[in-house]
């Protein structure tokens, strides 16, 4: 007489206890890394945006350095083709001194600016790097707590394989983008 296969049904509904257990378990560690993702990825974001406003303000204030400088140039050429009429030629030369010292140091202080400028637009760049890394993990894990949530909706296993595959590689852009801080 042929066997009839049971199943034992309190195996069943401890592995199937167990498989929503890991379910739930997975789903709290790629919320918890996506919140920190997304709190980073913020945080960059918002650092970007004010390295970006501290350069333009740089750049700004090197262009009304360069105007000036341009101003007292202009002033010594004026002086050189058209001197006034009666002017005492050393009080003239004293005066194109001054002006071309005021322009020298228009000049220098341009440069300093220009520095602190480019070193404002490298730290931008760099935070928007991170923030890009952020972001990326972020979506990831989204994904991943989309199809983790998928998968104990619909009791399929095959789903909660793919979400932690792609939690995985969510929490390895997360620490990636951790280690260039």
């Amino acid at each position: 007489m042929a066997k009839k296969f049971e199943i034992d049904e309190s195996k069943t509904q401890d592995f199937s206890k167990r498989t929503n257990q890991l379910i739930s378990l997975t789903t709290l560690v790629l919320a918890i890394c996506a919140t920190f993702s997304s709190l980073y990825a913020g945080a960059y974001s918002s650092k970007a945006i004010l390295a970006q406003s501290q350069a333009s303000d740089n750049w700004a204030y090197y262009q009304a350095k360069s105007l000036k400088e341009t101003f007292y140039k202009m002033k010594i050429e004026e002086l050189e083709i058209d001197p006034p009429p009666y002017a005492d030629a050393i009080k003239l030369t004293v005066l194109k001194q001054t002006y071309q010292q005021t322009a020298d140091r228009y000049e220098e202080e341009q440069m300093e600016i220009r520095k602190k400028a480019n070193l404002k637009e490298a730290e931008r760049d760099h935070f928007l790097e991170l923030n890009s890394g952020f972001a990326g993990a972020m979506t990831y894990l989204q994904i991943a707590i989309l199809m983790v949530s998928l998968s104990g909706l619909m009791k399929q296993i095959h789903l909660w394989y793919a979400s932690m595959a792609i939690g995985a590689f969510g929490v390895f852009k997360f620490a990636q983008a951790m280690l260039m801080l």
